[in-house]
């Protein structure tokens, strides 16, 4: 039992230092082994092979150590597993499931904080007076808060498009909606984006862009 738990943990070790190369990965996983019960290793195991946990790794944002996906798909076929897989999939239209003709690569992709917060750049505005002209956006004493391009990003993958319209367009620089917003809230207690998308406004910005732009002989449908 002692062999065969020394095998499997130096097998472990190593195959998950190739994972990342000049990581902590491997020295992690080698004090958590020595921190282990004969029981505890052996319960371990048994959810590795019923697949009800896995051995996760362990990459800080903006770390020499990264995951190389070439390299890593060479590791798997190494280890007898195959990341490309042909895929059932359902027509929308049809509803009929279907066998796709080429394979497509399937994995659970790793977790990655975002190092970039909103709740640290969150303050509260001193009024709702100052914006921009070039954008109808709040500034200076009027600005609460900024969404980045990787939040929206974030959003966007968590398919919380709602949001990202309230924050871009709406609270964004469409002077029109946001206007109708207030509105609605002082007036009725609530707000619908649905509602505010009838009367067809856009933000300054998309504007501003496209005046820029016909200023440099470029004709646009921006606006």
């Amino acid at each position: 039992m002692a062999g065969n738990r020394k095998a499997a943990q130096k097998f472990i070790i190593e195959q998950i230092s190739q994972i990342v190369p000049s990581s902590e990965n491997g020295k992690l996983y080698e004090d958590m082994f020595k921190g282990m019960s004969d029981r505890e290793f052996d319960l371990l195991m048994r959810q590795l092979e019923e697949g009800t946990t896995i051995l996760p790794l362990i990459i800080p944002n903006m770390n020499k150590s990264k995951l190389d996906t070439t390299r890593n798909i060479k590791l798997a076929r190494k280890l007898g597993h195959e990341f490309y897989e042909q895929l059932w999939l359902t027509d929308p239209a049809t509803g009929k499931e279907y066998l796709t003709p080429l394979k497509y690569m399937v994995v659970t992709l790793p977790l990655k904080r975002q190092s970039q917060l909103l709740t640290k750049k969150i303050s509260l505005p001193d009024n709702n007076n100052h914006r921009d002209e070039l954008t109808n956006q709040p500034t200076g004493p009027s600005k609460g808060s900024s969404l980045s391009f990787p939040e929206t990003q974030l959003l966007f993958g968590l398919g919380m498009d709602r949001v990202i319209e309230e924050l871009i367009k709406t609270r964004g620089g469409d002077e029109v909606a946001f206007n109708k917003m207030n509105k609605d809230i002082i007036d009725t207690g609530r707000a619908s984006l649905d509602d505010i998308a009838t009367l067809g406004s856009t933000v300054k910005s998309t504007e501003t862009l496209s005046t820029l732009l016909k200023g440099m002989h470029l004709q646009n449908a921006l606006v």
